[in-house]
């Protein structure tokens, strides 16, 4: 695996592409397309993930899941952050996935991932020299309540590339639902934000052909992938996995998977949780005077992207 990085690098470098450090917010755990997102970024050359934080309910459980990940990868050197258990509003806890079944007594936190992600996002950000992309595959909470603590880090974010919403389905998503007052923080924040909904990840599941070539691949890595993959169709019940997650994560370094419109979202902090988590689209050509900070995501190549997903996942290290 090192020296595959280590080849995929040097070619990087050969045509003169530098790999863009990102933080990595997510809710691994609750459905499998967390994990396969972190794999894919794991084997990303394209990508310097300078940590990952995790978000909602038993943020420990979380941690452990993707500290155990991380190790399977040979990943042990990027740190892991414990987040926000609980929205900033509709403090609402939900139960264990069968995907925590993987966890055993051995897999324990180091120490220094019990640091609360919101306190690592900041000195993180503080301390870089780079601007950092910051993908958030989970409610926003953490990326809200950092931005709310110190204000200054906005000038150490490249952008944040989010996994949530829908903009032209009249429907709320769970990220956004989950925390809706974290959104609003967010899309009210002038950063910069690609969006990434159900418009267009519900087109991307896994085809018959990409479960065949995951069964058959060698290795740890990709066992521990299709073994999560199964424990997830034992609650969710689909034989084919939709691949929200993974998409937002391949458009940090292949924008090109999807076609955007520019504008600004708004999220209505409706009284009723049930009802709220709506996200509103307003397109540039509607904002006279007012520059777009955000791109939503409109189209998307299905095709190229499971490409791509599973020709990095299924090779044969580690």
């Amino acid at each position: 695996m090192k020296l595959i990085l280590t080849v995929c690098l040097a070619a990087l470098a050969a045509f003169g592409q530098q790999r863009i450090p990102i933080l990595f917010d997510t809710d691994i755990g609750d459905s499998v397309d967390d994990a396969v997102a972190l794999a894919l970024a794991l084997r990303s050359p394209e990508l310097d993930i300078r940590g990952v934080t995790t978000v909602t309910d038993d943020t420990e459980a979380r941690s452990r899941l993707a500290w155990k990940e991380l190790g399977i990868f040979a990943r042990r050197d990027i740190p892991v952050a414990t987040g926000a258990p609980e929205p900033l509003l509709d403090p609402v806890h939900f139960g264990h996935s069968r995907e925590f079944n993987v966890l055993t007594p051995g897999d324990a936190l180091p120490p220094a991932a019990r640091k609360r992600a919101a306190d690592f996002i900041i000195e993180t950000l503080l301390a870089s020299q780079q601007k950092i992309t910051i993908v958030a595959i989970g409610p926003l909470t953490n990326i809200a309540l950092a931005i709310k603590t110190e204000p200054a880090i906005k000038d150490k974010i490249e952008r944040i590339v989010l996994m949530g919403g829908a903009y032209s389905l009249p429907q709320a998503e769970y990220n956004i639902q989950r925390d809706r007052a974290a959104a609003a923080i967010v899309f009210q924040s002038n950063l910069p934000i690609t969006a990434v909904g159900l418009d267009v990840t519900l087109q991307c599941k896994l085809r018959p052909q990409d479960l065949n070539r995951l069964r058959i691949a060698d290795g740890p890595a990709a066992h521990f992938i299709m073994h999560l993959i199964e424990l997830a169709k034992a609650d969710t019940h689909e034989d084919y996995p939709t691949l929200h997650d993974p998409l937002a994560l391949a458009v940090v370094f292949r924008p090109d998977l999807v076609e955007t419109a520019a504008g600004r979202v708004k999220v209505p902090l409706d009284d009723n949780p049930s009802g709220g988590g709506l996200t509103q689209f307003v397109p540039a050509g509607s904002l006279p005077g007012v520059q777009p900070t955000t791109l939503v995501a409109r189209r998307v190549n299905v095709a190229a992207f499971l490409d791509l997903l599973i020709q990095r996942l299924a090779t044969s290290l580690p």
